[in-house]
């Protein structure tokens, strides 16, 4: 896989652009991390709006979460780290917080909105 196919692969799991395994399963094969990519409050809120719109199951979001979590070639958008690496955190792992549900995904989805609305996104 070259560098290319490599960020092509991060950017579609970052996206969720496809089945979620196979995404995954395209990322664990990339070992090649010297490609940055951004997880920024939009592709979040998007992720987000697939779970409650039913394209997606609450699980499968914490599987998201979690691969998305332990890239070390994804970075977060700037000035909003913390939203996003709680966000991430408390999705990836349920066990230790809540279950990841419908309702969840709501509350998140409104913490963003609220986010996006009080500060410009940059870059995009």
């Amino acid at each position: 896989m070259d560098m290319s196919e490599g960020k092509r692969a991060v950017e579609d799991l970052l996206r969720w652009r496809g089945a979620l395994a196979d995404l995954a399963q395209a990322v664990r094969q990339d070992e090649d991390t010297s490609s940055v990519s951004v997880l920024d409050r939009v592709t979040v809120a998007a992720v987000l709006e697939k779970v409650v719109e039913g394209l997606a199951e609450p699980g499968e979001l914490s599987l998201w979460a979690h691969t998305v979590h332990f890239r070390d070639d994804v970075d977060f958008e700037e000035g909003h780290e913390d939203l996003l690496t709680q966000f991430l955190f408390e999705i990836s792992t349920p066990e230790l917080f809540e279950a990841v549900t419908p309702d969840l995904c709501y509350r998140w989805l409104g913490r963003v909105r609220v986010s996006l609305a009080m500060s410009p996104v940059v870059g995009l």
